[in-house]
């Protein structure tokens, strides 16, 4: 199994009960599809950077979770079947963990670089 960050994001006017049975429903679906949910993370009430279906506002929500690759697939399905949600996006993490430590060790590299071009007693 792939490790997978979706997030979605849900117009403002769903009430919190609402909101609660539809973070539930979805994670529902990760685990009857075999995956398995490590982490959620409500961001709540943010600005849009554009309006989008005549919000200004929307909630956000993101998923951390294991899932098999054809389980994305239903998942992003009940995403657009829901009125609710307004946008979705769902991103593999190993590829972006893998090009996060890339970057570290580039900085870390030019880091050493230029550490060893300072030369040894002076006040540069």
């Amino acid at each position: 199994m792939r490790t997978y960050e979706s997030m979605f994001i849900t117009a403002p006017t769903v009430a919190p009960e609402a909101y609660d049975k539809l973070v539930g429903g979805f994670e529902g679906i990760i685990s009857d599809g075999g995956g398995k949910v490590n982490n959620t993370i409500k961001w709540g009430r943010r600005t849009l950077a554009y309006e989008i279906e005549k919000f200004k506002e929307g909630i956000y929500t993101i998923f951390e979770f294991e899932a098999p690759g054809d389980l994305i697939k239903e998942l992003e399905r009940r995403y657009k079947l829901n009125d609710s949600v307004l946008k979705f996006m769902t991103i593999k993490t190993e590829r972006k963990n893998r090009l996060t430590a890339k970057g570290a060790e580039r900085r870390k590299a030019k880091q050493e670089h230029k550490a060893k071009r300072k030369k040894p007693g002076s006040d540069e």
